[in-house]
């Protein structure tokens, strides 16, 4: 009998590893500045630090609990892991848009219970936030569709 929530503690213990490695990182890379003048490492150690305590927050308890065992699914793994690589290959020659939408789909794969219609009106909602978020809210340059400049 699993004697701890093993996923929990492992995901637990990954946020604050990566959210210290974050936060560490910014801190020696980027200039913090003061909280009515702050700086470009502000940000992204105040992120760090509070990724690190959900992960304590999350571990703790995940230690004093009974868990089942894990079941790895290689499948999922590896849709999760092509999607990403996939956005990554497709952002520039495509735009971010129809980029996201074939992430999403790769992705959407995984899950068995959604039908095809679902699976892509997911994609273009998941893209027009996308849309929404990076290039009409926050204004970054990236490539929107394969005719961008």
């Amino acid at each position: 009998m699993w004697s701890r929530d093993y996923r929990d503690v492992v995901g637990g213990l990954a946020m604050l590893g990566i959210g210290t490695f974050v936060a560490w990182h910014a801190y020696q890379e980027y200039d913090i500045g003061q909280l009515n003048r702050m700086g470009p490492g502000f940000f992204p150690v105040s992120l760090g630090i509070l990724l690190a305590v959900l992960g304590v927050l999350i571990t703790i308890p995940a230690l004093l609990r009974e868990g089942s065992p894990v079941k790895i699914e290689a499948k999922t793994l590896a849709l999760v892991t092509l999607s990403i690589a996939a956005f990554a290959f497709l952002l520039k020659p495509l735009g971010i848009v129809f980029a996201t939408a074939v992430a999403v789909l790769i992705s959407s794969l995984a899950d068995r219970q959604i039908s095809w219609k679902g699976r892509v009106a997911v994609a273009l909602g998941v893209a027009a936030m996308t849309w929404g978020v990076f290039i009409q809210g926050l204004s970054m340059v990236l490539p929107v569709w394969p005719w961008s400049p």
